[in-house]
């Protein structure tokens, strides 16, 4: 008798939770979803458990990762950059031939400020078409790819760069640890940090949710429209440039399809992590948890070598049904509140047509 009075309050607390939406959070179950995913991946290829394969798969969710992070900050705007692939070929081998020629204890500071400073600068090619001609980011963004594309076949000139020709510190920064901790994880870690900072901390980072939420209202609050526009294709522009210089590092070699398919990874990210593509809605946090399950279910279906055609086949579906469940999910969500809404202006209205004919209702114990 004592233990199932005892075990009544957990039954109820666990049901409380359940039904305060803990487990309806896209951020709580997409954390479920790649602890399960990685169980079964551990307990059913052994190739997986390996070291190296675990520090491969995390280098590569890391730069994911970084770009997806740039990438979701111009979703929640409403906005979208399909130029990303393209710039982070264009940064990882200018800057990463440019290091070649720096050295000292600098070298990284230069290199970094480097990939930040030509990313940002590609991005607010961006941005100027989007507010001097008035162009939708994705027509806009997808005109800069093609323009990038070829600026990126150009500068590469039909050759490669090889880890050979890069400093040290670079060449060794895919094996370089912290405490421990592979130095990507930490860089990623870093920016996902810095941007979550911005956007709930800052005054650009109100601006952007304002504007992904309901653009119109945000222009009558006073929101600067073209100078967070350039402001946040500048930021994509250069998450995607850092990425170009830890994908030199990662793959060992550049060439002129360097970042190639990173657009519908980053953005498939995004979406997939919990960062709505109508805007207004998401985190950085929600781009690194894409990033880490894309990463993981790419990681999967190369082990059991599955076409790299099913790979972007499914980063297709994933964006569908991320925004199929997101779409169906929000409009569950809205339902109580409408019906909360309707209940109150159907009281008021009620309230107001007792006012203006003069009749009262009846207290307790009395008769009309």
């Amino acid at each position: 008798m004592t233990s199932v009075a005892t075990s009544a309050p957990s039954v109820s607390t666990l049901r409380r939770t359940l039904r305060s939406g803990f487990f309806k959070r896209s951020d709580t179950s997409l954390f479920f979803l790649i602890v399960v995913v990685t169980l079964v991946a551990a307990a059913t290829l052994s190739d997986f458990r390996t070291w190296s394969n675990i520090s491969n798969l995390l280098n590569t969710v890391a730069l994911i990762a970084i770009v997806a992070i740039g990438e979701a900050v111009t979703i929640l705007a409403r906005q979208i950059d399909l130029s990303v692939g393209a710039i982070l070929g264009i940064c990882a081998y200018l800057v990463g031939e440019a290091t070649g020629h720096v050295s000292g204890p600098l070298g990284p500071v230069v290199g970094v400020v480097m990939a930040l400073a030509l990313g940002g600068a590609l991005g607010l090619g961006n941005a100027l078409l989007i507010d001097g001609l008035k162009m939708p980011a994705i027509i806009a963004t997808l005109a800069t790819l093609s323009i990038y594309t070829g600026v990126q076949i150009f500068v590469n000139n039909g050759s490669q760069l090889y880890l050979t020709q890069v400093p040290k510190w670079l060449s060794g920064l895919r094996g370089a640890t912290w405490f421990g901790i592979g130095t990507f994880i930490w860089i990623a870690a870093i920016c996902m940090l810095v941007v979550s900072f911005i956007l709930r901390r800052t005054r650009f980072g109100r601006d952007v949710y304002a504007l992904g939420s309901n653009p119109e209202a945000a222009v009558y609050l006073g929101v600067k429209v073209r100078l967070r526009t350039y402001q946040l294709f500048a930021l994509c522009g250069a998450m995607a440039g850092l990425g170009g210089l830890l994908y030199v590092s990662q793959f060992g070699n550049v060439d002129a399809t360097a970042g190639s398919g990173m657009n519908l990874t980053v953005i498939a990210a995004a979406v997939v992590g919990g960062v709505s593509l109508f805007g207004g809605s998401g985190t950085a946090y929600n781009a690194v948890l894409g990033a880490l399950l894309l990463g993981e279910i790419q990681n999967i279906l190369e082990l059991t070598r599955i076409s790299v055609f099913a790979e972007q086949t499914l980063q297709g579906v994933a964006i569908v049904v991320a925004v199929a469940v997101y779409a169906v999910v929000s409009r569950r969500l809205r339902r109580p509140v409408r019906r909360q809404a309707m209940v109150e202006a159907a009281a008021g209205a009620h309230g107001d047509a007792t006012v203006a004919s003069g009749v009262t209702a009846p207290r307790d114990g009395e008769h009309e």
